[in-house]
């Protein structure tokens, strides 16, 4: 496989592949949000950076947004981020104190240092995992016995591009990132869950299920295309 790497200023990193097998062009984005596209052997590389172009606009509302944590943020879980400076660290640490974040840093760096700035995205995502691992597991297991759909297992994880998942052993994956989306989203993923442990694919046969389940599965579907797995920042 032969690629090359390319920098766009209006999409970032793209490598285009050349692979024996391919018949199209395809593309798809890496968790980090760099574009990947997949030629056939005899293309040039021009095509796939053409083809990367054309869908400029689909690929900057996939990326993940760059977010820079400020002062007394807040989060859904209910902490809000303090950032201290002090003279005694050499390097940026993190710590709760009852609904507080509190980043430390050394004098030397500022609030918007990448190695603070980390501090504070590990100290957010601790709190995020927190909040999805008290509310998560009632609330699948409230809507299970309500529509006799069991499961076998939950895992919560941090996912980048799915809100969640279900095998084909009833096992479902939920992305802890759901907590931040309004009551009725949360709801439509978990019930889209539970709806594949009695149909895997996406037929007509698991829509009917869902609208069963989820009356206004269709407009919420819709609506959660609005949103996307990462960490949304409170207002005010």
């Amino acid at each position: 496989m032969a690629t090359k790497i390319f920098k766009l200023e209006s999409i970032g990193t793209v490598s285009v592949s050349k692979r024996r097998s391919s018949r199209q062009i395809t593309l798809s984005l890496s968790p980090q949000g760099n574009v990947r596209v997949s030629i056939p052997y005899w293309a040039p590389y021009q095509a796939g950076l053409n083809f990367a172009q054309s869908k400029a606009t689909w690929i900057k509302n996939k990326q993940p947004l760059e977010l820079l944590f400020l002062q007394n943020q807040k989060i859904s879980s209910g902490h809000q981020l303090n950032f201290v400076q002090s003279s005694d660290l050499l390097k940026p640490s993190r710590r709760f104190q009852g609904d507080q974040i509190i980043v430390a840093y050394p004098d030397k760096l500022c609030i918007d240092h990448p190695a603070v700035q980390q501090k504070a995205h590990q100290a957010v995502i601790k709190a995020l995992r927190s909040q999805a691992e008290d509310i998560l597991p009632s609330r699948i297991d409230s809507l299970s016995r309500q529509f006799n759909l069991p499961y076998s297992e939950l895992k919560i994880k941090q996912l980048s591009r799915r809100w969640g998942s279900c095998d084909k052993d009833h096992k479902i994956v939920l992305n802890l990132f759901l907590t931040q989306l309004p009551d009725e989203l949360l709801d439509y993923v978990i019930c889209h869950e539970l709806a594949h442990t009695k149909q895997l694919n996406h037929g007509p046969q698991f829509w009917e299920l869902l609208n069963q389940i989820s009356p206004n599965a269709q407009q919420l579907k819709r609506e959660i295309k609005k949103y996307n797995p990462r960490i949304i920042m409170l207002e005010g």
